[in-house]
């Protein structure tokens, strides 16, 4: 620099920048808008990976993918709710999800049953799905047709206004489905690892919604498989 006034001193800074060139700060960000499919999460294509069709393993102790495999709907149930759930570190649950795991490795359970799966493909439509707190709870609201019946009169777009809901005459399945829903959208603790770990309190059923909406509360509807065209092959 030659000048010396701040005035002045801008004006040398002008005259040296390359003509016809935009300053710095104006460049185009390119941002990727491709998200991931289960295809893109196959195994096959992992560098870390041995062996071929069933018998591909992974020679690392934890897959670096993981996050990418659940929100692509291409991971299976175990490796779902043990990424979701290890880091709880209570005996009794851990436990309890293990049994849970073994039971359910034939036929994992992904929705109570069709008419849970429907009401809740309803109740999702224009809704934000990339809003995991909401999807977790309407998935445990939609489980019980006498809950959601008196919850949706209290829906707004995207927004639950529990502290206006007033439950009478509902089954206690339906109240644990109601607490459980509460704490994964405001955070609350109506439900306690204890009380999930006790199946004289907690159904295995219901157990198993839970541990499902804790996964999509982590990971998104692909924590259960989930895609929205699906309610279009339902109907």
């Amino acid at each position: 620099m030659f000048t010396s006034t701040p005035i002045l001193r801008d004006l040398e800074r002008l005259m040296q920048q390359i003509p016809n060139f935009a300053p710095r700060g104006y460049g185009v960000m390119v941002l990727c808008a491709h998200e991931n499919t289960a295809n893109d999460c196959d195994c096959a294509y992992c560098l870390y990976h041995t062996g071929r069709g069933k018998n591909i393993r992974c020679m690392l102790e934890r897959c670096v993918c993981m996050k990418e495999r659940i929100q692509a709907g291409a991971a299976t149930q175990r490796e779902v709710l043990t990424e979701t759930l290890s880091a709880i570190p209570y005996p009794p649950f851990q436990r309890r999800l293990e049994q849970h795991l073994k039971e359910s490795e034939e036929r994992p359970m992904e929705f109570k049953d069709t008419r849970h799966r429907l009401i809740f493909a309803e109740a999702i439509q224009k809704r934000d799905i990339k809003n995991y707190a909401l999807m977790s709870a309407l998935y445990l609201l939609t489980a019980d047709l006498k809950l959601w019946n008196v919850v949706r009169r209290y829906m707004e777009e995207n927004s639950i206004h529990f502290n206006k809901i007033k439950l009478c005459g509902i089954h206690p399945d339906g109240y644990t489905l109601f607490c459980g829903a509460k704490d994964l959208y405001l955070g609350t603790k109506h439900l306690s690892v204890g009380d999930l770990s006790d199946p004289e309190l907690i159904t295995p059923k219901m157990f198993a919604l839970v541990c499902n909406a804790m996964a999509i509360r982590r990971f998104g509807l692909g924590a259960i498989n989930y895609r929205k065209d699906e309610s279009e092959e339902n109907a």
